[in-house]
């Protein structure tokens, strides 16, 4: 028995959400991301879908890494204090990544 893979147009499909830009100057050490504009869910905002992250792990800390996150807006414990040193993009928690 013979199997082959077909590989669609589908396939292609970019398979992350979100492009770790660098670390902000705000924020602590907290990095920028950039939603893609396929992103589902992503609120809205005036920052070209760039936001400073809550709780992205370490290993993903690299810039111009593309990422795939499921996120949700932060509780207001979990917001960030920002010395509005840099532009003043929203928060963003990050539930997980891959």
């Amino acid at each position: 028995m013979l199997s082959c893979n077909n590989s669609d147009d589908n396939d292609n499909q970019e398979n992350f959400n979100a492009i770790v830009l660098t670390q902000g100057l705000d924020c602590g050490d907290s990095y920028l991301i950039q939603f893609n504009d396929n992103a589902e869910n992503v609120p809205s905002n005036t920052t070209d879908n760039i936001f400073y992250e809550i709780n992205l792990p370490e290993d993903y800390r690299v810039n111009n890494l593309e990422i795939n996150v499921t996120f949700r807006l932060p509780n207001e414990n979990e917001l960030m204090n920002c010395t509005s040193q840099d532009d003043a993009y929203p928060q963003i928690y990050i539930e997980s990544v891959n």
